[in-house]
């Protein structure tokens, strides 16, 4: 059976470089507030990773096809891998991450487990995962590579834009990588001339208009709401 075939088109570095001064809630909030995966967080603070993915399906309990991602990577992937909703065992430790670094590896995301958290994270090298458990698996059972997964609860495409930090993961669909970097540009812009609102003293609820929001006849001031009290 064949279990891989790379059909994914080359992020330019460029790109990439640029994502790395994103943050994921930039990129989440150019996307309509999408895109970010469920449950997986850094292994250690202050883990980052930007990077196409290689999208990894391994069976349950089993990560040969963690390995075998290794060794057909290309240098800067980002290793997605769906655990095959088996998450009370560690697919990755130490010892693939030293390799994966070896071979220019940017990062893994796993929706499940990892261990090994003190020496990867001395190694430096960025795991994102749902927690730690120090039970390994097997290697044994074959599985699938750069196919359409699930990680987070987010489908991943080979080949999708995966960007990962302290808040969490997002995932950026290929077509759409030059788009939602413009997006997320803006989003900047526009926080920073929120943060100069704020220090001159404005608050948020008014220059954003926020009260239109409220229901017809709610109180406007607290004035009005202690009369309502009152009455």
């Amino acid at each position: 059976m064949e279990r891989f075939r790379d059909e994914r088109n080359q992020l330019s570095d460029f790109l990439i470089r640029e994502f790395q001064a994103l943050a994921t809630t930039s990129i989440s909030d150019a996307m309509g507030r999408t895109g970010c995966m469920r449950g997986i967080a850094p292994l250690y603070r202050g883990a980052k990773v930007v990077g196409p993915a290689l999208t990894v399906r391994c069976a349950p309990n089993d990560n040969l096809m963690c390995h075998y991602a290794v060794k057909v990577a290309r240098p800067a992937d980002v290793l997605v891998v769906d655990t095959g909703g088996h998450p009370w065992t560690s697919p990755w430790g130490e010892l693939l991450s030293l390799s994966a670094m070896q071979r220019g590896i940017a990062g893994v995301i796993i929706d499940g487990h990892s261990r090994d958290r003190i020496q990867i994270e001395a190694l430096g090298f960025p795991v994102f995962s749902r927690g730690v458990n120090p039970q390994g698996t097997f290697k044994q059972s074959p599985g699938r590579i750069n196919c359409t997964i699930s990680c987070g609860g987010i489908a991943v495409e080979p080949g999708d834009l995966v960007v990962g930090d302290d808040d969490g993961v997002v995932v950026v669909p290929r077509q759409s990588v030059e788009e939602v970097f413009r997006g997320a540009r803006q989003v900047l812009e526009k926080e920073q001339e929120v943060r100069r609102r704020i220090a001159g003293g404005e608050v948020m609820y008014d220059f954003l208009n926020l009260a239109q929001a409220l229901p017809a006849g709610a109180p406007s001031t607290l004035s009005e709401r202690e009369d309502d009290v009152t009455n």
